[in-house]
């Protein structure tokens, strides 16, 4: 289970700066996705917030001021500035059937607790001819950083801990989208290289994506300098190559209303 307490907490920090590199190059590719659409647009809803790159890009193409921007967080503490917003939960994904033409997410939809049931909705709240588009982790994102950490939790306490949240099979949002009724549902693996020059900013953008581990069963303290100092070495020894490479591994969701 999720702890959405220590979730909220992730998500409220830097939360008026929507400006992560690694968000942004996977928006690129919804947007990529997105602008090969030929339909009148006119009411659009992102579920999670973690990018400002596609709703500038809708609102230039599309619309103007006709988005809806959910989140987890109390609208106090969410600032969305131009936008409609509402408060949503993980536990149920109830937008009273809008009526949207187009539904995205970018990294957010596979923290919900139950997703044939958050598919389910998205389902619901599209008009008839209405698009979806979403962006997952792959279960082998960040695979670099996540080897290195399993092999330092191994040398530190004789044990890993869970460090990155459990994703969705692709077989399985097939089998559900198929299920669900959504017409051509296409899923595409993509893969973003980055190559980083220090390590510490390699960490810096992982962090900004507010989305460390979060389930109830975390580590409670938090890791010490020596602990990245070992894991600095670890990540070199095992994938330095001209930088320290980090490859970002998702998965492209996207289907029809019909």
């Amino acid at each position: 289970m999720i702890n959405k307490k220590y979730l909220k907490l992730l998500r409220s920090r830097n939360k008026n700066n929507y400006d992560n590199f690694i968000y942004n190059k996977i928006a690129e590719r919804i947007i990529d996705s997105i602008d090969l659409l030929k339909l009148d647009i006119n009411n659009i809803l992102e579920i999670g917030i973690n990018d400002t790159v596609i709703s500038k890009y809708l609102e230039s193409k599309f619309v103007e001021g006709n988005i809806l921007k959910t989140d987890i967080l109390d609208n106090n503490i969410r600032k969305v500035s131009k936008y409609n917003y509402r408060q949503i939960d993980l536990d149920n994904l109830y937008l009273e059937n809008k009526g949207f033409n187009l539904i995205y997410s970018n990294f957010f939809i596979h923290l919900f607790q139950d997703f044939e049931s958050v598919l389910s909705s998205i389902y619901n709240n599209l008009n008839d001819n209405g698009f979806f588009i979403a962006s997952i982790p792959a279960n082998n994102n960040i695979y670099q950083l996540v080897n290195s950490m399993i092999e330092n939790d191994l040398n530190l306490y004789d044990g890993a801990y869970k460090r990155i949240n459990p994703s969705i099979d692709i077989e399985k949002i097939i089998l559900l989208l198929n299920k669900i009724g959504f017409h051509i549902p296409t899923i595409s693996s993509n893969k973003i290289n980055i190559n980083y020059s220090n390590f510490g900013n390699l960490l810096q953008d992982l962090k900004e994506t507010r989305l460390s581990y979060c389930y109830k069963d975390k580590k409670n303290t938090f890791e010490k300098k020596k602990y990245f100092y070992f894991l600095e070495n670890i990540f070199r020894k095992k994938y330095f190559k001209n930088g320290f490479n980090l490859e970002i591994n998702f998965i492209l969701i996207s289907a029809w209303k019909n």
